[in-house]
Parts: C-alpha cells; sequence; structure tokens
C-alpha cells in the first residue's frame, strides 16, 4: 500500500555527517518502512525499492552505506536505524519513527518487531 511521507527539514542538518548516497538511501529506507518504522532489510528488497533503476549499485557500495545509517550517529545515543534478524531474516527500523512521521490511517505493521529491549524510544511497539 502507498504511503505518504515526510521530510523534515531538520533531516538534512541532522544527517549532514552522512555521505550523500547514504542521505539518499536513508529518505528511501524512511519511505520503505511500514507505520511502525519497520522495513526487510535484504540487500534485494532495498535495491528492488530504493534504487530499482540503478544497475552500477554493487553490494559493497550499498553495506557501505546500510553501515553509515547504521552507525551510532554524533551526539546520539541511538543510530539513526537500527537493524535485527528474526528466523534469519534481516530486518530495520527507526527508533524515533514515530515521533518524525505522522501516520493517517495506521496499519499494524506485518513485520515481526525488534526484541522488547530494542524497541522504540518510548518502550512501545507501534
Amino acid at each position: 500500500m502507498a504511503r505518504i511521507r515526510t521530510i523534515k527539514p531538520s533531516f538534512w542538518a541532522a544527517c549532514g555527517y552522512l555521505s550523500r548516497d547514504a542521505r539518499l538511501l536513508a529518505v528511501g529506507l524512511i519511505s520503505m518502512a511500514d507505520d511502525a518504522g519497520r522495513f526487510v532489510a535484504t540487500q534485494q528488497a532495498i535495491l528492488g525499492y530504493v534504487f530499482p533503476l540503478d544497475t552500477d549499485i554493487k553490494p559493497a557500495k550499498l553495506n557501505r552505506w546500510m553501515g553509515e545509517v547504521t552507525d551510532k550517529r554524533p551526539s546520539h545515543d541511538r543510530p539513526l536505524v537500527e537493524m535485527y534478524t528474526i528466523d534469519g531474516v534481516p530486518y530495520g527500523y527507526f527508533p524515533k519513527y514515530r515521533k518524525h512521521q505522522r501516520i493517517n490511517r495506521p496499519q499494524a505493521s506485518s513485520l515481526p518487531a525488534p526484541s522488547p529491549d530494542a524497541l522504540f524510544e518510548d518502550g512501545e511497539i507501534q
């Protein structure tokens, strides 16, 4: 289902530490994430959604960009995106997603939640 996502003006300064390509990846992942801020984090899923027509993006490049968005942010206690694995499938989520996205008609996530000790900042599963 199509979703409308918002990129706040402050995103660009807050993510200025990321390379230009990693910032583009982050915007694509925001769009890809469901209403709980979760997404399937396989290379195939990300490349197919965020970079569907870019044939020059090799796995090493995507891994480098994902490393940037999942590294701890300067002056923050959490990264922009956190990764987790359930039954061998990699997933990612944005810990502060619901703080920054206004969801008009939220739908329950069909993706598994991360473990309770790694949940969203307010401790609630969205």
